[in-house]
């Protein structure tokens, strides 16, 4: 009996991997960024970006497309490395990844912000509203001038956003309340959709930065330290 009740429990398990590969095989993060399904449970980066990616997904329904892990160069000879770019007929939403775990402090206008944990340590990183902002400046030398561009920050939901002083329209926010939010600021949009023509045209300009070989980011983390 036992034996029994462990070959189903066997089987139940290793049909919700098979399951849940299919699903990402077929998911659009697959087709485009070709990471392999181990990468999205061993690699944290690539993890929080797949996370974060699944909980706005919904929105390739609505015509919307996106682009990950773009090396767009800059006017200094380095180039910005940006997480996700969702196209959506009213704009660019640049969305910056942080899958962070600890209690988060930072003001807007901060250069640093801080995150600590329970034991007490503590880990400095660069404003991520700043590091958005440059990752901006940069696509705007590419696309269309009449785009509008939308800065979106969005952590991880293990960790907290202690105290986050925010007084702009930027979004920050937690990967499950990212489509809550973006879906609010589209309600508020009064600007017109921009063709198909552009948005199009708009997507083939950025695809290319997307599909960045090994030397360029090799550069990109030369030109970090």
């Amino acid at each position: 009996m036992e034996y029994g009740i462990i070959i189903t429990i066997a089987v139940f398990i290793i049909s919700l991997i098979v399951n849940d590969y299919k699903r990402y095989k077929h998911s659009y993060y697959s087709q485009i960024t070709n990471h392999s399904y181990l990468a999205i449970h061993f690699n944290a980066g690539i993890s929080g970006e797949y996370s974060l990616y699944k909980q706005i997904q919904s929105f390739e329904m609505i015509g919307c497309k996106f682009l990950f892990n773009l090396y767009i160069p800059r006017k200094n000879g380095a180039t910005s490395e940006i997480d996700i770019v969702m196209l959506h007929p009213k704009g660019l939403f640049v969305i910056e990844s942080k899958n962070y775990s600890g209690w988060i402090f930072g003001k807007e206008y901060q250069k640093q912000w801080v995150e600590t944990f329970p034991n007490g340590d503590k880990y400095r990183f660069y404003n991520p509203i700043m590091q958005n902002a440059t990752h901006i400046r940069a696509i705007r030398e590419i696309v269309n001038d009449r785009i509008p561009i939308y800065s979106v920050i969005a952590f991880s939901n293990q960790c907290t956003l202690k105290d986050v002083t925010i007084k702009s329209d930027i979004i920050v926010t937690y990967y499950n309340s990212l489509a809550l939010n973006i879906d609010h600021k589209l309600n508020s949009l009064t600007n017109n959709d921009m063709s198909a023509e552009l948005f199009n045209e708009t997507y083939s300009k950025l695809y290319q930065y997307s599909q960045a070989d090994d030397l360029i980011k090799a550069r990109h983390l030369q030109n970090l330290y």
